[in-house]
């Protein structure tokens, strides 16, 4: 175990050499062994990581932690994890991908975030909640045949410009407050109809209240990149006031028009399926939840777009 602190950031490096070129030597199968050792104090010092997430990640909770090289040594990223106050212990997504990093390039592993700490955090002493995210990645020196022994390093300064993680623990918060009170499902079913000639999708809202939770009640539900509100009256950003009122018998019914019709970006969409229902719990507004269509639903309201859209079969 070497510590290494770097510069004036004082970024604590934990290396551990997890298989010894000796013991590589040994193992079955007749290939050679490198020559290489584990990856050296002052190359794992020169590692970087940042958090980063796309939308099409959001609804698996998936980030990836960008590892960059500014060593002049090549290296193989295996994985890697990350520690944050606001959540638990994370998980590896798409395991067994080896990537070479060169010198100065960036390349990412993929992480599923563990379970939002809410009440826990919030009842954490300042210092405590406001902690830095670190992250280990586990990585080799060398490339393909040629590698030195698997190395941890633990890098105690991960970025986050963007503010994901705080993103998504809000979000996570808030659907653990909301579904302590109520279970929000869209029906699986998007039956179409014609109004004044023009043709409306009917999408449902399922609420059905939880025995003994908080008091939840739907402020507003916003439109998404896909779906806009077919009220010539109304507000097309979204439903709020008398369209939610039918959530006191646990059916909330939203008029529905598409927001666009380009071919293009509605196959490339990642969450314009996904409502987000803004709530209050316990008279406590929240942050908006996402809560998305089954497949069957989502087939539906496709064929809606195409139908609404007049796209060639």
């Amino acid at each position: 175990m070497i510590a290494v602190h770097r510069g004036r950031v004082a970024t604590l490096v934990l290396v551990t050499a997890v298989v010894g070129a000796a013991a590589v030597a040994c193992t079955g199968g007749g290939a050679p062994s490198s020559a290489r050792g584990a990856v050296p104090d002052d190359v794992a010092s020169q590692l970087s990581v940042e958090v980063a997430q796309g939308r099409e990640q959001y609804a698996e909770r998936e980030i990836r932690l960008e590892v960059t090289n500014d060593s002049d040594k090549t290296l193989t990223l295996l994985s890697g994890a990350l520690r944050a106050v606001q959540f638990g212990p994370s998980h590896p997504m798409k395991e067994g991908r080896t990537l070479v990093l060169r010198p100065g390039a960036t390349r990412a592993v993929y992480v599923g975030l563990g379970e939002a700490r809410c009440a826990d955090l919030a009842a954490a002493e300042d210092g405590a909640a406001t902690a830095p995210p670190s992250a280990t990645i586990t990585l080799a020196l060398g490339e393909g045949d040629d590698l030195g022994p698997t190395t941890d390093v633990l890098v105690d300064e991960v970025s986050d410009p963007v503010g994901h993680l705080a993103r998504n623990h809000a979000v996570d918060c808030s659907t653990a407050a909301v579904a302590a009170g109520a279970d929000l499902t869209v029906d699986p079913d998007v039956p179409v109809e014609t109004r004044d000639g023009e043709l409306i999708a009917l999408v449902t809202l399922r609420i059905e209240r939880v025995d003994g939770g908080p008091e939840v009640t739907l402020d507003r539900i916003a439109g998404t990149t896909l779906m806009s509100s077919a009220d010539p009256g109304g507000d097309v950003s979204g439903w709020a006031g008398q369209d939610l009122a039918g959530q006191g018998s646990g059916e909330v019914v939203l008029a529905v028009v598409p927001a666009r019709c380009d071919v293009h970006a509605v196959a490339e969409d990642k969450r314009g399926t996904f409502l987000p229902v803004s709530a209050r719990v316990g008279g406590v507004p929240q942050e908006p939840v996402y809560v998305p269509m089954p497949d069957t639903a989502r087939s539906d309201f496709f064929s809606f777009v195409a139908d609404y859209c007049d796209w060639p079969e």
